[in-house]
């Protein structure tokens, strides 16, 4: 009994090794190959192993054929590819969410760049391959009962010359891709890259501009994998059915498939590390409260006060820009002042407008103070609409020298209803299981704003299980009442009038580290975002736990290289701007949480708002970074929120050398056919 070859158990794709250093080199070294381009390898040499192994046993000819007690040699054939095929559906089945989101992003992109991109084409020219791949392995699977004719007709219709065989569609592809000859295209993935890079249509995409076009090459390289299965397979069905040799045709489409793998290499190569790794949610259709946004509330309100009512000795001496600091002492002769709850913290920033006024009280007495203040120069504060408790307040002089004036202040007052608390406990993933973040976003439990990660098992090469993506619920932090909090500064960062800065920085992990936590810090009254970071194998998907590090920006406005402040001009109620925010911060900048405009709002909302959308890629991926950043408009609030990188996969793809690399492999022996 004969025994045959069956399966690659091994590909080794080696390089000089460059000295590294570290423990991220040591693991993640340049040796590492992504395994569509370690498919693609293994597949030149595995089809012409199998097809030599075969043909010098049998003679590759008919005389075999149905020879009793042995497999026929186009039936031990499609055995063979049954292994290859089995490969590909390994890395289909990691692409099919892939797939998904590439395609959508292709539904949503205008006509014109529809064009200019040729996502038509290129679709349709992968469905094809892709269509034609299924019938053979439905032939594969069912090697036993097909008939002759039938192979004999596919390998025919593969390796055609014709329009719309699989060798045409493949050189359609590799035209979509590196375009030939003179031609006013760049290729789809540099097309699509300039796009990615012009701003254009970013929200759309679940994704980052490099994990997009490093996820459309996978597709594409599996799609030219596929296609070049069948070719070599036909050329191998038609010399067992004696209609030629086909040994010139076969090599020239293993150099072909070569030359142009290589081509397509190249191209993602110059593309893949210009493009940015930072995913960030844009704005939703319908702001949602809770859901889409959160709020720190009632941090800086404003408050309409007396200056009789803001001195020890119940003066009016001063005006009321004078108090940029001050308390409320007492409630004179009980007017306006006793028909307001009291500041029973502190007051700043006062600022006169005029002398007599009528003020709307909020109905809503939890969240704001006045609706609207219309004073009777006709200066109006707020959006003027119907007032069911209507206010007169009126300044008035103290003999004829002193002008009892009425002022807006902003109060800062700790109460049940302010919430002006975030958590400095660290999110992190389980580690030890093998998990990783894949997706941050702030959650609101009680009065408290926490940093949440959604964790998932690292696979493979960049893989995620995506059956196992899950949000870790943060550690909630007890406390009875708001007082209590204000003296948990341990695991409570409280806001105040001079403590309510939040750093935005965008915090990068090192080479072959990836994202596995997160948290704030306080640091000079700012809060700072921390991230672990861990060392991974890439190849094998492994984490190395026991390595996890912490690392952070630690500039402050005071440091060499100090913070600036990123200004939030007269900024109304974030949720009223009905356009799409933009993002005006970067690295060692600062924003503070502030009332609204007086103007706009009677500074009664604390801004900006905090975005609470999952910032989780889809599919996803493995990440190396975590951010802060503001987005907004002038004249609007805006909105903070967290931002990820995505892992670099161009320092995966195969490096340049001049020295070809050295295949070494290892076969095993089947049981007896």
């Amino acid at each position: 009994m004969n025994t045959r070859l069956t399966v690659l158990v091994v590909l080794l794709v080696s390089y000089p090794v460059l000295p590294v250093q570290g423990v991220t080199e040591a693991l993640a070294e340049a040796t590492e190959v992504l395994g569509v381009i370690r498919l693609g390898v293994s597949l030149v040499q595995y089809i012409h192993q199998v097809f030599s192994e075969i043909c010098q046993r049998d003679a590759c000819g008919l005389d075999m054929l149905g020879v009793e007690g042995k497999m026929s040699t186009d039936k031990e054939l499609l055995t063979e590819y049954r292994v290859i095929s089995a490969k590909m559906d390994t890395l289909e089945a990691s692409m099919a969410s892939v797939q998904s989101s590439v395609y959508s992003l292709h539904r949503s992109l205008p006509e014109t760049i529809k064009y200019e991109l040729r996502f038509d084409r290129l679709e349709q020219t992968i469905n094809n391959i892709w269509s034609m791949y299924q019938m053979f392995e439905f032939y594969q699977e069912n090697r036993d009962t097909v008939e002759r004719l039938t192979l004999e007709d596919f390998a025919t219709s593969v390796s055609s010359h014709s329009d719309g065989s699989i060798m045409s569609q493949m050189s359609s592809l590799h035209s979509l891709v590196v375009p030939q000859g003179p031609s006013l295209s760049r290729g789809i993935l540099n097309t699509l890259a300039s796009e990615i890079k012009a701003g254009q249509h970013l929200c759309s995409m679940n994704q980052s501009p490099h994990q997009l076009v490093y996820n459309l090459y996978n597709i594409i390289a599996l799609t030219e994998i596929k296609g070049y299965a069948m070719l070599q397979f036909s050329y191998m069905m038609l010399r067992i059915y004696e209609k030629g040799n086909f040994s010139v045709e076969s090599d020239a489409a293993k150099e072909k498939f070569e030359q142009q793998a290589t081509e397509k290499m190249n191209s993602i190569k110059l593309v893949l590390p210009t493009m940015s790794r930072e995913f960030m949610r844009c704005d939703p259709p319908k702001h949602k409260q809770g859901e889409t946004y959160l709020e720190i509330t009632k941090l800086l309100q404003g408050y309409i006060e007396n200056e009789v009512d803001m001195n020890d000795r119940m003066t009016c001496k001063s005006t009321c820009s004078a108090y940029t600091f001050a308390e409320s002492k007492s409630c004179y002769k009980d007017l306006f002042c006793a028909k307001q709850p009291k500041c029973n913290g502190r007051i700043f920033d006062c600022q006169f407008f005029h002398a007599d006024a009528w003020v709307c009280m909020a109905g809503d007495g939890d969240k704001r103070r006045y609706d609207w203040v219309e004073y009777e120069d006709g200066t109006l504060l707020g959006d003027k609409g119907t007032c069911v408790n209507k206010i007169k307040v009126d300044s008035w002089w103290r003999w004829i020298f002193w002008h009892c004036s009425y002022c807006l202040c902003k109060c800062d007052e700790v109460t049940e209803d302010s919430d002006r608390f975030w958590s400095l406990q660290p999110a992190q993933a389980d580690t030890s299981t093998n998990k990783i973040v894949t997706g941050v976003r702030f959650v609101k439990r009680g009065k408290i704003v926490y940093p949440q990660i959604e964790q998932a098992t690292a696979m493979p090469e960049g893989g995620i299980d995506e059956t196992t993506r899950t949000w870790v619920e943060p550690q909630p932090i007890p406390y009875t009442d708001v007082r209590n909090l204000t003296k948990n500064t341990g695991s409570v960062f409280t806001m105040s009038y001079e403590q309510r800065a939040m750093d935005m920085d965008t915090l990068t992990a090192p080479e072959g580290h990836v994202l596995t936590g997160v948290k704030l810090r306080n640091i000079g009254g700012h809060l700072n975002l921390e991230i672990q970071v861990t060392p991974m194998e890439f190849t094998a998907g492994n984490v190395v736990s026991d390595r996890s590090t912490w690392i952070a920006n630690d500039n402050t406005p005071a440091t060499d290289k100090p913070r600036t402040l990123v200004p939030i001009i007269m900024p109304d109620v974030p949720t009223k701007f009905s356009g799409l925010n933009t993002v005006d911060t970067t690295t060692d900048q600062f924003i503070q949480f502030d009332a609204s405009s007086a103007h706009k709002d009677v500074s009664q909302t604390t801004v900006p708002f905090i975005d609470a959308q999952p910032v989780a890629p889809q599919p996803a991926t493995w990440l190396a970074g975590a951010g802060l950043y503001h987005k907004g408009r002038v004249g609007f609030g805006g909105f903070v929120g967290f931002k990820v990188s995505t892992y670099d996969f161009s320092r995966h793809l195969i490096p340049d050398s001049k020295e070809r690399p050295v295949l070494r492999y290892e076969f095993v022996k089947a049981e007896d056919a």
